[in-house]
């Protein structure tokens, strides 16, 4: 049987080399099997060319592979699954697939019940003020956080263009998308999407948080999220097992969060070739299974 493909960001100061916070994903991937190939991140997401990206990238043969680097447009990862599918080489992760676990809305109706409320405008509404208004309405008086299919604010601009304290007031959410979609600029991905705002359990900062890998359906492993959540308890198995069952791709990240009445939260989804690792040493786990797949 062929070894299957890691494929990995190339350094880009060595392109012979695995960007460097990846390096210790690639060791594990060759200890489970892989044969480790790096592509161009930079130019197949930016120029959309996987086949410039991938022009140093050696395939001896047909086989399966995965994903492991950074984050790239939908666009982009179609781009590079057609390119490999045309060199026999298939990606475990459709481009489908990647867009339901890498945009917001894509995965919702399946975990609705595990998540948080929320509500999004299409791409093509984003202008139309009623539809933002008609949205918001829908949550009452409750506070809720701002985002596009992908990225949020929250980490640089948490006030001015993530968190809505009210989203019953016009004036605030106008205000809020406004200063979102300036400093989104044109990496803005898709339309808005409206969630609401969930107090979590503090353990110290950041929050009680854990991030799972799911392969297939099989729940990998949990794993906190910071040194303060590593001393708190995890999610229930039960609710990581039921989340597992319904992501609607073979290889994704599901964040989990505890509100500060208890109760645990699926706070997001994410596609798992881009999910960064919550510790060194789940690279083992996940390399392991996804050899065996």
């Amino acid at each position: 049987m062929p070894s299957p493909f890691a494929i990995f960001c190339a350094d880009p100061l060595d392109p012979r080399s695995v960007e460097p916070s990846y390096a210790i994903e690639a060791e594990a991937a060759r200890d489970a099997g892989f044969t480790v190939v790096k592509l161009d991140h930079d130019y197949l997401d930016r120029q959309i060319d996987a086949a410039a990206a991938l022009r140093k990238a050696r395939f001896e043969e047909p086989g399966k592979a995965v994903y492991r680097g950074w984050m790239m447009s939908a666009d982009a990862y179609q781009a590079l699954y057609t390119t490999l599918e045309a060199r026999s080489v298939s990606l475990m992760t459709s481009p489908s697939e990647y867009a339901a676990c890498h945009h917001a809305p894509g995965s919702y109706a399946r975990l609705a019940e595990w998540m948080p409320l929320t509500i999004w405008i299409e791409d093509g509404s984003r202008d139309d003020n009623q539809a933002v208004q008609a949205v918001a309405a829908a949550f009452g008086h409750s506070s809720v956080i701002l985002k596009d299919w992908v990225k949020s604010q929250a980490a640089g601009y948490w006030s001015e263009a993530c968190f809505i304290a009210d989203a019953a007031d016009p004036r605030a959410v106008e205000r809020t998308i406004s200063r979102f979609r300036d400093l989104q600029g044109d990496s803005l991905v898709g339309g808005l999407v409206f969630k609401r705002y969930v107090p979590l359990l503090p353990s110290g900062m950041p929050a009680h948080e854990y991030r799972a890998f799911v392969i297939k359906g099989y729940l990998v492993g949990c794993w906190p999220r910071s040194a303060e959540a590593a001393n708190l308890e995890p999610p229930p198995r039960d609710l990581l097992e039921q989340v597992a069952a319904h992501i609607p791709s073979p290889f994704a990240s599901a964040d989990f969060g505890r509100d500060e009445s208890g109760r645990w939260w699926l706070l997001e989804v994410g596609d798992g070739q881009v999910s960064g690792l919550p510790t060194a040493t789940a690279a083992k786990p996940i390399f392991q299974k996804l050899s065996a797949e």
